[in-house]
């Protein structure tokens, strides 16, 4: 009888442990996009969104038209934060009292509204 070599067996150790790794991420995925979208809005003009706030502090938004952004946080504070978008665009974050979110481009002005739920 043959019997797999070591390397073979770690091998499936370690693509089995990257199909459960795969498994839980496309798990996260499905689950977040189950949930409904907000009434976000762009430069005042609604459109649905879901934001993914991640642990180091970054924030992405998927826009209901198929677009997303990922925006990094440079300056952590509260009320008001700075963030980065993907493109190098800095972006001023003011969370409300009711905890609401408005992003604001620190040079063309362009705005984006998050509400809580």
């Amino acid at each position: 009888m043959l019997r797999p070599a070591k390397t073979d067996q770690a091998w499936w150790a370690f693509s089995g442990a990257a199909g459960v790794f795969l498994g839980v991420v496309l798990g996260a995925l499905s689950s977040a996009s189950a949930e409904p979208w907000k009434a976000c809005a762009f430069n005042d003009q609604v459109i649905g969104c879901r934001d993914v706030h991640h642990a180091n502090g970054s924030l992405t938004i998927h826009w209901q038209d198929g677009l997303s952004m990922t925006y990094r946080l440079i300056e952590e504070g509260f009320p008001r934060s700075l963030l980065r978008d993907l493109l190098g665009g800095v972006w001023q974050r003011d969370v409300l009292v009711q905890g609401n979110a408005v992003f604001t481009h620190a040079i063309n002005g362009n705005r984006i509204a998050v509400p809580l739920r």
